[in-house]
């Protein structure tokens, strides 16, 4: 799962960064999609646990995506554009809604990879039968018939000798 959801993040990161680069509204939320879809693909599994993968895609797509997006600033491959003085309260609204449907756009990747690919019911390995422990292997032998005992037995019930203490 580990793997799966990793290589969601770095194409979440990647298509992110490119929509919002290229201004495309809610581009951030459609590289969530892309990448809980790229996760739940690779990890080739039931419906829940790809929504799962996808869930975790959306959740951690936003640092990674800023992440992105603050190294290409930085490094000057990329110069945001002017915007107006934002009040701090419009700005956590607008914050949190981003990370509300990047949360919700990996989720439904995840769903959707999940009923797109999914292993078909007859290559689920079947669970495995029980099986008790092996007996313990034997503490002493028989004197007389080697038959292998326990070591509190005082008489062999393979032959019947009596054992000696």
């Amino acid at each position: 799962m580990g793997a799966s959801v990793l290589a969601g993040l770095i194409v979440a990161g990647v298509v992110g960064v490119i929509l919002e680069v290229i201004e495309l509204p809610a581009g951030s939320a459609a590289g969530a999609f892309v990448g809980g879809l790229v996760a739940a693909w690779l990890l080739y599994t039931q419906r829940g646990r790809a929504s799962g993968a996808g869930f975790l895609v959306g959740v951690l797509s936003f640092p990674v995506q800023l992440s992105i997006l603050m190294a290409l600033v930085s490094s000057g491959l990329y110069a945001p554009p002017p915007v107006p003085e934002i009040p701090q309260d419009v700005f956590l609204v607008a914050l949190a809604l981003t990370v509300a449907m990047q949360v919700v756009g990996g989720t439904l990747g995840g769903l959707l990879g999940g009923i797109l690919h999914h292993p078909s019911p007859g290559l689920v390995e079947a669970p495995r039968p029980y099986l008790p422990a092996p007996p313990p292997r034997p503490e002493k032998y028989c004197v007389q018939c080697g038959a292998g005992l326990a070591k509190e037995t005082a008489v062999c019930p393979a032959c019947g000798a009596r054992q000696p203490e």
